[in-house]
């Protein structure tokens, strides 16, 4: 019994590391990174995690001292090695985990560092497996010490985490969907806004489908669009917002006090006294901020219920992203999750799913829009899937189950645009005629595809066809925009897009988030390289890496 004793508080000391790394490290860390954008909170998971892994951890220890001492010896060394590397993996090694335009990883292109990083562990391990026979009678001491170092960091990690992470309650509001297929019977600025759909892709499609350019015959095109920041964050809040980024804000500060500057406010404040309710129909916190730091701005926020919580799927999914974090790249495929997926884990009964593109054409056949008469006017931002990742768009805009093809989503997209526009000419009442209508995107992809769609139909505009300019307009633009469409003086808001005309020449800047932390799904900038350019996307496009001069953030 003596001995047993003695050989389980050695296994309890070889099998902390790895209990704290996967079981609580882990799933706290990628809580505490994302808080702000999960609809779970702490008790949801923590005390599952914390109980289970305390289990795990007495259990296992007792059945490693159960075994015979030699066996015993070589799997605590075993057990040492997996848990530094996994230790020193996400410490040193990690130098990408996600995409930041969400979709999937191209593990194929990435079979160059998956193979360096195998080397890596393999030689490590072969060093620390070596050892023993080198120092016999020294390196369990070693072992220990080193194991008990970096438990007592971890540790010490989890307490931080535990007393300094929020939030430790559910949102006191959320973004209610109700009445995103209803308009007001007066006045509409609508704004659908498609995330991440680019120019050059969309021109493709309207190409191949001719029928689109005439559902949309009253719109100008504006194939010169700059949208100034990339991604959805910062770029939405800007756009709605007008206040300009400040890298030296933390993020969750910047997006917060977007909209309480006074060019917001008074933006807000002025479609208020015009009897504007203001909506914003689409993710939250990540995108646009705490919905309760819009009372009084968006109309849509709501009191929430505690949400239904799939517990199941919780705890899988957060395992497997801690899981994702501590192992060599040659396994992470197996445990890559997506931001589908954890919509999926929280329910609110005010809030339904409001990314998926199929989901809402679905509603639009089957509710169809409406006019809702207890309003005058209604200002709202329609936020849909666009080409992020991973794509759920068939190309007849219905949802698929399977991932489709970027062409497939275009065209989806384009159905679904028609569809809405249809609709809306079949309200009658005028409801399309006195409308704004803006169709855009939040950003473009990338470099090479840098530029959103735009087209705009101001209020009482008919026309033969849809009219082109490569007027060099900007997200900039959005606010003087809509006050200039609803006869509103635009002075203090910058220049609309009417202030700019074809073989205009304008300075542009667009920011690209070139370095970044990622915690499970999110990313984090660190910081941005700003390209100046005068033209078109070309100009854009064509500029040396060299050229982007780099800020770093908070």
């Amino acid at each position: 019994m003596q001995n047993f004793k003695k050989k389980w508080k050695l296994s309890l000391i070889f099998t902390l590391l790895p209990v704290l790394l996967y079981g609580i490290l882990g799933p706290l860390e990628i809580y505490a990174g994302n808080a702000d954008e999960f609809d779970f909170i702490l008790k949801d998971f923590f005390f599952f995690f914390f109980i289970g892994s305390v289990l795990l951890w007495l259990v296992g220890s007792a059945v490693l001292a159960s075994l015979p001492k030699k066996a015993g010896d070589v799997l605590h060394v075993v057990i040492f090695i997996f848990s530094v590397l996994s230790y020193v993996q996400n410490l040193f090694l990690n130098s990408k985990l996600m995409n930041m335009n969400g979709s999937a990883m191209d593990w194929e292109s990435m079979r160059g560092m998956m193979a360096t990083n195998l080397i890596i562990w393999i030689v490590l391990a072969v060093v620390f497996a070596v050892i023993p026979f080198v120092f016999k009678n020294q390196y369990q001491k070693i072992y220990l010490g080193i194991t008990a170092f970096i438990s007592a960091v971890q540790l010490v990690t989890i307490v931080s985490l535990l007393v300094t992470t929020v939030p430790i309650r559910y949102s006191e509001r959320i973004l209610s969907v109700e009445g995103r297929l209803a308009v007001a019977p007066n006045s509409n600025v609508i704004v659908l806004l498609l995330d991440s759909v680019y120019n050059t892709q969309f021109e493709e499609t309207m190409a191949i489908h001719p029928e689109i350019a005439e559902s949309l015959k009253d719109f100008t095109y504006y194939d010169n669009t700059d949208c100034h920041y990339f991604y959805t964050y910062p770029s939405l809040a800007h756009m709605m917002t007008g206040t300009e980024f400040d890298c030296d804000m933390p993020p969750e500060e910047w997006k917060e006090s977007s909209w309480h500057e006074e060019r917001s406010v008074n933006f807000y404040n002025l479609l208020h006294e015009l009897n504007y309710e203001c909506d914003y129909y689409g993710e939250d916190d990540y995108a646009v901020g705490s919905p309760t730091n819009l009372v009084g701005i968006i109309d849509n926020t709501v009191i929430s219920s505690s949400p239904m919580i799939d517990h199941r799927l919780l705890y899988v999914e957060l395992e497997k992203m801690a899981i994702y974090k501590y192992v060599p790249y040659i396994l992470k495929p197996r445990f890559e999750v997506h931001d589908n997926v954890l919509k999926d884990i929280a329910y609110f009964e005010e809030r339904v799913n409001v990314w998926e593109d199929g989901g809402l054409y679905q509603e639009l056949k089957e509710e169809g829009l409406s006019v809702d008469v207890s309003l005058n006017n209604k200002f709202f931002v329609l936020h849909l899937q666009g080409f992020h990742y991973p794509l759920h768009t068939n190309a007849d805009g219905t949802l698929s189950e399977e991932t489709t093809s970027l062409s497939e989503t275009s065209e989806g997209n384009a159905v679904i645009i028609q569809e809405y526009i249809e609709q809306l000419k079949n309200l009658g009442g005028g409801i399309y005629d006195n409308a704004l209508i803006i169709i855009t995107a939040d950003h473009g992809i990338d470099r090479n595809t840098p530029q959103p769609i735009y087209f705009i139909k101001p209020p009482h505009t008919s026309q033969e066809e849809m009219q082109v300019t490569s007027a060099p307009i900007s997200h900039d633009d959005f606010q003087a925009t809509v006050l200039t469409c609803i006869g509103q003086d635009s002075t203090g808001y910058g220049t609309s897009v009417f202030d700019w005309k074809d073989g205009d020449q304008r300075t542009r800047e667009c920011w690209f988030p070139e370095d970044w932390d990622t915690v499970g799904s999110v990313f984090k900038p660190r910081g941005y390289y700003i390209y100046t350019y005068n033209t078109d996307r070309y100009e854009l496009m064509e500029l040396p890496d060299e050229a982007g001069i780099y800020v770093p953030c908070h």
